[in-house]
């Protein structure tokens, strides 16, 4: 339920009384204000919110107050209480309007709040601590933007979805302006490991900005006592695809590593594609916030049909572009299917026992090579092969495996034989 405080003038608050009752209003009342006028108070269900604004829309002068905040109501019969007080239906559309335009917040706040997450992500990604990343997530502020463009386009206002579109960029552009000047004052000139690992993407790394933009939709129009997971939680979510490609790119920028950028820049622009394109339907067919809501209804249809077909455009451009050539933005998948196919071919060698088995793929600075690093833990079970025989007949099998599924792979093995009594030797 919403409370709602409707300012009229004097004689004019039965009638706005009689429409809210029409809209099921509870806990009426009408009072006399000392120097003319009568004030209403309104206890509405979330989804009559709306309509009782836009029935209202005759009186021009009224002055309305809507308190975004569940209010408990109960009324007779008492045995219904528990009935009355679970009304989790959705924000009104009116709502969810508003709110997202209050929330926009100041530049100066949001361009600090870059500045400190970047230098968590450089700090993260320089030193190779994952934990500052999440920390960077909790801080950035991309979640924002990324929301609220998503709602102008649902509610076809363009003027809210350029600005929108801007400030995500402002926000973008400062955390790799202020990586990249990191990275230079120290004279980075190399990738860390935890860089290498961001910039492998994942073939279903579309499907994190599109849960993302959904979960971030519908903790937005969900009444606060419904929305089961926080707002910031959603938040870190929406972040997790953007703050680490960030300072990837800007890093990167600084030695010149155009493989590291390529990558951040896919991923930023996958991300905005895919957050812009489940939220703006979110919005529009579960929260209903059309280009007819109430007094936003000055938005265009057009600006909708055309942020969706551009949406899909480009995640579908972006897809095509990652699945038309192999490995560049497919390793974080390839690993994980290497070291099955390395797994199911020493199934069949009866020589080996396997230990453990791991595939990586390194920044690819060879030359025409594609190096995948294949480290493998083996113990050897033949009384008649030496391990130097067993690692050689490894290697052979495992590099036709893998040679032979179109990877473009070129894999480097790195084997060790173990014994019970914990000795090992490796292939040299």
């Amino acid at each position: 339920m919403r409370r709602l405080t409707v300012k009229v003038k004097e004689g004019e608050g039965e009638e706005i009384k009689r429409i809210a009752k029409e809209n099921n209003g509870k806990n009426l009342m009408v009072q006399s204000l000392v120097g003319g006028g009568e004030l209403v108070t309104i206890h509405l269900n979330n989804q009559k919110v709306s309509s009782f604004i836009e029935n209202i829309s005759e009186y021009e002068h009224a002055e309305i107050s809507l308190i975004p905040r569940g209010i408990i109501t109960l009324y007779p019969p008492q045995g219904e209480a528990p009935d009355q007080v679970a009304d989790v239906s959705l924000r009104s559309p009116i709502e969810i309007f508003l709110g997202g335009i209050q929330s926009v917040g100041s530049k100066k706040g949001m361009l600090i709040y870059s500045v400190a997450g970047a230098i968590l992500v450089w700090i993260g990604l320089y030193t190779g601590t994952s934990f500052l990343l999440v920390a960077a997530m909790l801080v950035s502020p991309f979640a924002g933007p990324a929301m609220n463009a998503a709602l102008a386009a649902a509610a076809g206002k363009m003027g809210l979805l350029r600005q929108s579109l801007m400030r995500y960029f402002m926000a973008i552009g400062t955390a790799v302006f202020v990586t990249f000047l990191l990275s230079f004052f120290v004279n980075q000139q190399h990738a860390t490991p935890l860089m290498v690992s961001v910039s492998q993407i994942s073939q279903v790394s579309v499907l994190l900005p599109i849960v993302a933009g959904i979960a971030g939709g519908v903790n937005i129009i969900s009444s606060e006592r419904d929305s089961l997971v926080p707002g910031a939680a959603v938040g870190i979510l929406v972040a997790a695809s953007l703050a680490p490609p960030t300072g990837l790119i800007g890093m990167a920028l600084n030695f010149g590593n155009w493989q590291l950028i390529r990558s951040g820049i896919f991923l930023l622009i996958i991300q905005l594609a895919g957050i812009q394109l489940s939220a703006a339907l979110i919005f529009r067919f579960m929260g209903k916030v059309t280009v007819h809501g109430v007094r936003f209804a000055s938005g265009k249809g057009y600006v909708f049909n055309l942020s969706i077909a551009l949406s899909t455009l480009i995640v579908a451009g972006l897809l095509y572009w990652q699945f038309s050539s192999q490995p560049g933005l497919q390793k974080s998948s390839l690993n994980t299917q290497i070291t099955e196919v390395m797994h199911t071919a020493l199934e069949e060698l009866d020589e080996v026992e396997t230990i453990e088995i791991n595939a990586r793929f390194t920044r690819g600075t060879l030359p025409n090579l594609n190096p995948v690093i294949c480290e493998l833990y083996l113990y050897n079970r033949s009384e008649i092969l030496t391990d130097e025989e067993v690692k050689k007949l490894v290697s052979n099998l495992l590099y036709k495996r893998i040679k032979a599924q179109n990877w473009d792979a070129d894999p480097m093995f790195n084997i060790t034989m173990l014994d019970y009594q914990g000795n090992k030797s490796t292939l040299p």
